[in-house]
């Protein structure tokens, strides 16, 4: 299953190149090593250039002086010792949405162009099986991957922040199933009842209505065939509602005769969709402490935004030359945002509250024709991508000066570039700060507005060697799916930072 691989390898290129697209594609993902540690908690606990993202009236508090010239210590994080800072940081994850690793599994390694020559071994039988189950369970509604990355160079002097930042996603679905251009050289029923006794079959026939066998036998299956395909599909864990659409793969794939599977291939419009959306934001922002307790602060963004869409029709022979010119796919245009903060910092607790995006800002979508190796041309439409606003509360407990408890929750619901999925989360985290030197972090986060990936739990740690420090954090879902052979989170990020803290 060459070509399919190499489509979903793409979908999963960091959505660089990623056919209509949402109308609200970025959610409140965790940036910075030092909140994804703490399981993406960062509006009340935040203390270095990130704040530009998560809560800019912290740039209120940082080196706040009283009319003497002395330094507020506004809370036990100690931020009015806090003059200038550069930090680099950069961060990357997925998500595996509902099944979507269960299907792509049997399919990943799948050689389709063997199959096509004929079932000839209960393997080959096996394979189409689970090529048909996986194709018929893709297709679901839910089932997509999305990947994200995020960057950014940030620079804060006294209240004012600077900084450039970048924001990736992209979701990889596939969107239609061609059941009928999928053929197999030969007599498939024959072929099935020709091969020696499959192993463990029950005989029953359990999953295929009688409808549904009645389509089959009209294709040449005669009872033997239809029970070993049922069998298989049974222990492929095809389900009921997937039956039908498999029993027209299996039509299809018998072909006539004499029929040309190739050029049924050829024809097959089995259709992925990669929708993308990059942001470049250059921020510029300020922090107002309207007293020694209490900030406002602002974001003005200058924002650059990207609308990626690509069709690739998985056995069409351009795929190869689609998936690498994906990257061009998009429409470029310019916006502006605003985000807002307030923050109240006392000696233990801290209080926070950010809306993001409040203007919308929108960004043009586009239409693009492709001309398929059959001849055939495709018009795919992509949609205009609005930011709708966020807003997210958040509260820190801060006991000791070595110890920060954080929690975060998105008051808003959330959209990506998967565009039947939403997010809200829930983030919980702590850091002890030990001996100023290493510091330990721990958390988790979950979705309320989707249950398909339950608790992501964080940890990371940061190591201060005087105005220099470097952070490391990653997060990984407690639900796993099996995919080439091995068992990986449905979820899973990892980030990285660089400062220099003063």
């Amino acid at each position: 299953m060459a070509l399919f691989k190499k489509t979903i390898v793409a979908a999963t290129a960091l959505a660089c190149g990623l056919a209509s697209a949402p109308v609200a594609a970025q959610d409140f993902v965790p940036v910075g090593p030092r909140a994804l540690g703490m399981g993406g908690a960062g509006v009340a606990a935040v203390t270095d250039t990130t704040a530009q993202y998560y809560n800019p009236a912290a740039f209120g508090f940082f080196n706040l002086r009283d009319e003497q010239g002395q330094r507020f210590d506004c809370d036990n994080n100690d931020c009015g010792r806090k003059f200038w800072g550069i930090d680099l940081d950069a961060g990357l994850g997925y998500r595996l949405h509902n099944e979507f690793g269960k299907y792509l599994d049997p399919l990943a390694n799948m050689d389709i162009d063997r199959l096509s020559t004929g079932v000839q071994s209960q393997s080959d039988l096996q394979d189409l099986v689970e090529i048909v189950g996986g194709l018929s369970g893709l297709d679901d509604p839910g089932n997509a991957i999305t990947a994200d990355l995020n960057a950014g160079l940030g620079a804060r002097i006294g209240r004012f922040g600077m900084g450039v930042r970048t924001y990736v996603q992209g979701t990889g679905r596939v969107v239609e199933i061609d059941s009928e251009n999928f053929g197999i050289n030969g007599n498939l029923g024959a072929d099935i009842s020709a091969l020696p006794e499959i192993t463990g079959n029950d005989g029953a026939t359990l999953l295929f209505t009688a409808e549904q066998q009645a389509q089959l036998a009209a294709a040449n299956f005669d009872q033997t065939a239809i029970q070993r395909v049922d069998f298989l599909a049974r222990q492929q864990g095809i389900r009921p509602d997937q039956a039908q659409q498999s029993v027209d793969l299996l039509v299809a794939a018998a072909n006539e005769p004499g029929g040309d599977a190739a050029t049924a291939l050829k024809n097959n419009r089995t259709t992925v969709a990669l929708d993308g959306f990059g942001l470049m934001e250059i921020p510029l922002s300020y922090g107002h402490a309207l007293n020694e307790n209490w900030s406002l602060g602002a974001s003005l963004k200058f924002m650059l935004g990207r609308v990626y869409g690509t069709q690739i029709f998985v056995f069409d022979d351009n795929t190869d030359e689609v998936i690498r010119q994906m990257d061009d796919d998009y429409n470029q245009s310019a916006n502006f945002g605003i985000d807002l903060g307030l923050l109240g910092r006392y000696k233990y607790v801290n209080f926070g509250l950010v809306g993001r995006n409040l203007n919308a800002p929108k960004f043009d979508g586009f239409t693009k024709t492709t001309t398929l190796s059959n001849g055939q041309t495709v018009t795919t439409t992509v949609s205009d991508t609005r930011l709708d606003p966020q807003v997210r509360a958040g509260v820190a407990f801060i006991p000791f000066t070595t110890l920060t408890l954080a929690a975060d929750l998105d008051l808003t619901e959330n959209g990506t570039t998967f565009s039947s999925y939403k997010t809200r989360y829930a983030s919980f985290g702590l850091e002890w700060d030990a001996f100023r030197v290493l510091a330990l972090r721990a958390g988790a986060y979950k979705n309320l507005a989707n249950s398909d990936i339950d608790w992501v739990y964080t940890a990371g740690l940061g190591l201060n060697l005087w105005a220099l420090r470097l952070d490391l954090a990653g997060a990984v879902a407690t639900e796993k799916e099996e995919f080439d052979g091995d068992d990986i989170p449905r979820e899973a990020r990892l980030a990285a930072m660089l400062s220099i803290d003063f």
